[in-house]
C-alpha cells in the first residue's frame, strides 16, 4: 500500500524531544479526491463548454462562465431562476431531457437542442449540443439524486451552414427540373408558369405575376388565393392590379430591384395588411422581384408566405432574382412571338 505521510517532532514538558507525530492516508484515495475537486473547479471556471448544475426542481445551482455568457446573464443572477425565464422557446424539450436524466439516467449520446433566448438585444435562436449527467450523493449507501449536470456547446453556426447548403442544393435541383420542363412547353407563358410551380416548392405559399401595360401593372398569372394550387394564367385576359401608391410591387418596378416586407404581429394585423395590398388574406411576408429582359422592365414577380413561416431573407432575395430572370426571358419571348404573329 502506498501512503502519504506528514511528520512533526513532539517535545516533552522539559523541551526535550519526546517522539514523532505522524499522520498518513492512502495515496490513491487522496489523489482521486484531489483530481475530482480539480476537475470540478476547472469545469466551473475555465471550460470551453457551458456547464450548468440544476437541482431536482430544475433550477440552476451552479453556472460556469461560458454558460452564463451563453444564457445572457451573470453567474449569480442566473441561480435559482426557472429555465422558462431564460429560454423563450425550446424550454419544454430541455426540461423533458432533464426529467428523463433524473428518472432513468444519462442518455448514451449527446443531443442537439434548438432554443430561443431572451436577451437585451432581442430574441436569438441557438443550437446547443448537450450532454447530461445524473448527480447522486457519494455519502449515502443508496443513490440519492442531487440534480443533473448539463454540459453544452454552441453549434449554431455549423448547423445553419449545413441547412443553407441543403437549401441551396434543393433550390438548384428545382431550377434544373424547371428548366427541363419549360423546354418542353411550346407556349412561353406556359413555360413561365411551370417554372414558378417548381420555384414555389419549399420557398413560398403564393406567387403573383404582374406585367407592365402602359403606365400600370396587370395581373397575368397567379396561384389560387383561397387554397394551395398551381400557378395559372388569368382566365379571360389580364386584370389591372389596383395597387395604391407605395405598394411593394410598384416600389420594385420603380427601383428596378427587389423589395422585402412583412406584416406586424397578430393574425388580425396580418390579414388587414394583406387585404390592403390586394394579396391573399393569409399572406404575412412578401418578396417582390422585378422582371427585366433586354434592358426593359416587363413587370414584377411577387412571392408570399403565410404567418407560420419565416420572413424572406437576403438569400431568398437572390433566389427570387434568379427565378425572375428566367420568367422574364419567357415573358419576353411570348411578347416577341405575339408581335411576330400580329405582323403576319
Amino acid at each position: 500500500m502506498l501512503v502519504r505521510t506528514q511528520s512533526a517532532g513532539v517535545r516533552g514538558a522539559d523541551g526535550k524531544p519526546a517522539g514523532v507525530y505522524c499522520a498518513f492516508s492512502e495515496v490513491h484515495a487522496q489523489i482521486d479526491l484531489e483530481r475530482a475537486i480539480a476537475l470540478s473547479e476547472a469545469l466551473l471556471e475555465d471550460a470551453s463548454w457551458g456547464v450548468v448544475l440544476v437541482d431536482v426542481d430544475l433550477r440552476p445551482t451552479v453556472v460556469n462562465a461560458h454558460a452564463a455568457r451563453a444564457l445572457g446573464g451573470s453567474r449569480t443572477a442566473l441561480l435559482g431562476r426557472p429555465l422558462g425565464e431564460l429560454v423563450v422557446q425550446g424550454v419544454e424539450e430541455l426540461e423533458a431531457a432533464l426529467h428523463h436524466v433524473l428518472a432513468d439516467g444519462a442518455p448514451s449520446a449527446p443531443a442537439e437542442l434548438w432554443v430561443t433566448l431572451r436577451t437585451a438585444e432581442g430574441e436569438r435562436r441557438r443550437c446547443w449540443r448537450s450532454g447530461f449527467l445524473r448527480l447522486a450523493s457519494p455519502l449515502t449507501e443508496e443513490p440519492v439524486p442531487l440534480g443533473v449536470g448539463w454540459l453544452f456547446q454552441d453549434v449554431t453556426a455549423a448547423r445553419l451552414a449545413g441547412q443553407e447548403a441543403d437549401r441551396l442544393r434543393f433550390r438548384t435541383s428545382q431550377l434544373h427540373r424547371a428548366a427541363r420542363t419549360a423546354s418542353e412547353c411550346e407556349d412561353p407563358m406556359e413555360a413561365a408558369t411551370s417554372l414558378l410551380d417548381f420555384a414555389l416548392a419549399g420557398f413560398a405559399d403564393h406567387v403573383l405575376v404582374d406585367l407592365v401595360a402602359g403606365e400600370r401593372l396587370v395581373r397575368t398569372a397567379a396561384t389560387p388565393f383561397d387554397a394551395p394550387g398551381p400557378c395559372l394564367l388569368v382566365a379571360g385576359g389580364s386584370i389591372p392590379a389596383r395597387y395604391a401608391p407605395g405598394h411593394p410591387a410598384l416600389q420594385s418596378v420603380e427601383r428596378t430591384g427587389t423589395v422585402r416586407t412583412s406584416a406586424g404581429a397578430g393574425a388580425a394585423v396580418s390579414s388587414a395588411w394583406a387585404v390592403e395590398r390586394r394579396w391573399p388574406r393569409d399572406a404575412a411576408h412578401a418578396l417582390c422581384a422585378v422582371l427585366r429582359s433586354r434592358g426593359r422592365t416587363l413587370g414584377v414577380l411577387t412571392f408570399l408566405r403565410a404567418a407560420n413561416r419565416a420572413a424572406f431573407e437576403r438569400t431568398d432575395a437572390a433566389y427570387a432574382e434568379t427565378v425572375a430572370a428566367r420568367v422574364a426571358g419567357a415573358v419576353d419571348l411570348a411578347r416577341v412571338m405575339s408581335g411576330a404573329a400580329g405582323d403576319t
